[in-house]
């Protein structure tokens, strides 16, 4: 078998690692569908595991890659593993960054300048990845087969500063300027030996790389708060319609003298098989130890992330399906006719899902109440009689079906697609947004009713913006089915399983790799995100579906985010990503079938402050990794629990912590 492998790749192509406080992780997803088991024992994950260590630790999610062999004609012939009788030796080679502190400061996708800069005062005027004392850089690591020890990555930043002058409207800790017109002297103390994560081989010489614990932390003195001060500047975003600088330059997303430690970047291997043939996802390497240049269709790349809160829910465009949109030629589905249990029960089924998660999805607020996804709601598409309806393709059903397509949002534009209204990719200014083609009306009753890549409609209102997508709307692919459906252009087909990458056919192994990273992930709105920001709609920042580009740098593509992570995680607690960070969580009553819930983000923080549903920005960096996963709970018979076709889903594993004041010292 050996002599018909012609070259290498590495699957997933894109890696998602989540943080978490706890240094006991388990291994993300590696097929579609499946929820990974945190390991354990005594807990509510799929095999009992637990998502908290014995110190109620929260424990970090690992990302797995795995290589495979192709042939002259790109066929699958094996997977590539130090036990498979085929390989020698392997060695992983991986090269990340944290550029946060470096990027350019994220002003929404629309209203990009790249004349504004994140820690501007320090050395301006430099692209950012020439802004060196600004950037966490951990250096090439490698790690090689037989290698027991984890390899952990570390770097330094804001080395050798000092005194920096910055804006007294800043929030301080302590500290008031006398006069906040007036700019401050604050001093930078470097931050060393930062880790970005760390690298451990399984049993089989797979790479697997684990992240940070999610630290994060201000360098100056006086500390600048994590705050949005526009909100205290002439609210709701300082004077001039928002154009003072204050507004984006030092909001929530762009707090100077922070950094975190989340990363991204390259990960290759070289291998050498039995026969001494010698492979790499690198160009130009002859032998294990040759450095060659990255070849982005066979290497593989790596972002970090806060963690995901509810693992058994998807947000309803994920970045999986941002991949399709933008490379249609990978869409497996293409062609195919629509199939209602494959491409509109899932859009459902995660459309009540947010039922459980946010306030208005679920009916909870006056607004919304008896119009929302809740159980006893109208809008809950799993019901018995909905369910009936959705799934006859005669026109007896018709009506109520293509009623559901017309609550459908597009994207502006001719094409319907987020990425058209975008043009031209940053670092270029976005003007094509002010075309015409893109002004469309704000049509707050359609669905998704979630915020977009434009930011809330509120905001822009009083801003006295008029951008596009101000709410999220599906992908083109979603509405194709969707709108086939309405027309009766489907099969029923029957309800989906999902099994693991062990069982799965050799040749359907790297693609279900490639795809189950990704679909546990938020596919807008992109402000600026959680895994990944709006960039990743943009096809020249890739070499391919589930490639990033060549010559993109690596940590390059999560600069776009929020710095620190903590503020955005915080600030978009309504209507933004609830699957990943829910806004509200339920208890359950199963003798009535009722329900109750709270806020999510609730409790005391470190001081013994109740937790702020007003401003908790920076009570976010302590009480993020203590907060509540929302799971499903099982029935008698070992099934999820269901009221009336909906799975229910309530707060479990929260750290008690967080629901007393911390005990104050004498």
């Amino acid at each position: 078998m050996a002599e018909t492998i012609n070259s290498i790749r590495i699957h997933p192509g894109i890696g998602i690692a989540r943080l978490g406080d706890s240094d006991e992780f388990y291994l993300g997803p590696e097929a579609p569908g499946i929820v990974v088991d945190p390991g354990g024992s005594g807990g509510p994950g799929p095999n009992g595991g637990t998502y908290r260590d014995s110190g109620l630790r929260l424990k970090r999610q690992a990302q797995r890659y795995r290589v495979y062999g192709y042939d002259a004609d790109g066929k699958v012939v094996a997977e590539l593993t130090s036990d498979s009788g085929l390989v020698e030796s392997m060695r992983w080679r991986v090269h990340v960054r944290n550029m946060k502190a470096a990027n350019y400061a994220f002003q929404g996708a629309y209203l990009f300048d790249p004349d504004k800069l994140r820690n501007p005062s320090i050395q301006p005027g430099k692209k950012p990845i020439e802004r060196d004392k600004l950037i966490i850089d951990a250096g090439v690591h490698t790690i090689a087969s037989g290698q027991t020890e984890p390899v952990v990555m570390t770097g330094d930043v804001f080395v050798g500063i000092g005194k920096v002058m910055l804006p007294g409207e800043l929030r301080f800790e302590g500290f008031t300027p006398q006069d906040p017109s007036k700019e401050v002297e604050v001093n930078y103390k470097a931050a060393t030996g930062i880790e970005l994560g760390r690298l451990h081989l399984d049993s089989g010489g797979r790479l697997l790389f684990v992240p940070a614990s999610g630290k994060s932390e201000c360098v100056t003195t006086p500390k600048v708060a994590l705050s949005n001060p526009s909100e205290t500047h002439s609210p709701p975003n300082g004077p001039e319609n928002g154009n003072n600088p204050l507004t984006n330059q030092f909001s929530y997303f762009n707090v100077p003298g922070w950094w975190d430690d989340t990363c991204g970047g390259e990960i290759d291997v070289t291998v050498m098989l039995k026969d001494g043939t010698v492979l790499s996802t690198r160009d130009n390497v002859k032998s294990e130890t040759d450095e060659g240049i990255r070849n982005p269709q066979a290497g593989a790349w790596i972002v970090t992330a806060p963690p995901k809160f509810s693992p058994y829910m998807y947000h309803v465009v994920s970045i999986l399906d941002r991949v399709y949109e933008a490379f249609p030629e990978a869409y497996p589905y293409a062609g195919m006719k629509t199939n209602f249990y494959r491409d509109i029960y899932p859009v459902f089924a995660m459309a009540v899902n947010y039922g459980w998660v946010s306030a208005e999805a679920a009916g909870v607020t006056p607004s919304t109440k008896n119009i929302a996804h809740g159980p006893r709601q109208p809008g809950n598409l799993l019901s018995p009689a909905n369910m009936l309806a959705f799934t006859d393709p005669s026109d007896k059903s018709k009506p109520n079906r293509q009623m559901i397509y017309r609550l459908m949002r597009y994207a502006p534009g001719k094409r319907g697609r987020l990425v058209d209204s975008l043009m031209p990719a940053p670092p270029q200014r976005p003007t094509s947004w002010k075309s015409q083609e893109f002004v469309s009306p704000v049509e707050a009753y359609k669905m998704p009713k979630l915020w977009g890549t434009g930011g809330k409609p509120l905001q822009n209102q009083q801003l006295g913006n008029n951008l596009p997508d101000e709410f999220l709307s599906l992908t083109d692919w979603q509405l194709e089915h969707l709108k086939n459906w309405a027309n009766g252009d489907f099969e029923v087909g029957t309800p989906l399983t999902f099994e693991p990458l062990e069982q799965l056919p050799l040749e359907e192994q790297p693609h279900a790799l490639d795809s189950s990273a990704l679909e546990p992930t938020i596919g807008g709105g992109f402000h600026p995100g959680i895994e990944f920001p709006y960039l990743i709609l943009y096809s020249e920042y890739f070499a391919g579906p589930f490639r990033v580009g060549k010559d993109v740098e690596p940590g390059s593509l999560a600069a776009f985010m929020s710095s620190p992570w903590q503020g955005d995680f915080w600030s978009c607690n309504a209507a933004w990503w609830p699957t990943q960070r829910p806004d509200i969580a339920f208890e359950y009553d199963r003798t009535n079938q009722t329900r109750t819930y709270k806020e999510w983000f609730r409790g005391y923080d470190a001081k013994g402050e109740p937790l702020s549903s007003a401003d908790g920005y920076n009570q976010m960096v302590y009480a993020w990794s203590k907060l509540g996963m929302v799971l499903p709970i099982k029935a008698e018979n070992g099934e999820f629990l269901k009221d009336n076709g909906e799975t229910v889903f309530v707060e479990q594993e929260r750290n008690p912590a967080l629901d007393r004041p911390p005990v104050k010292s004498d």
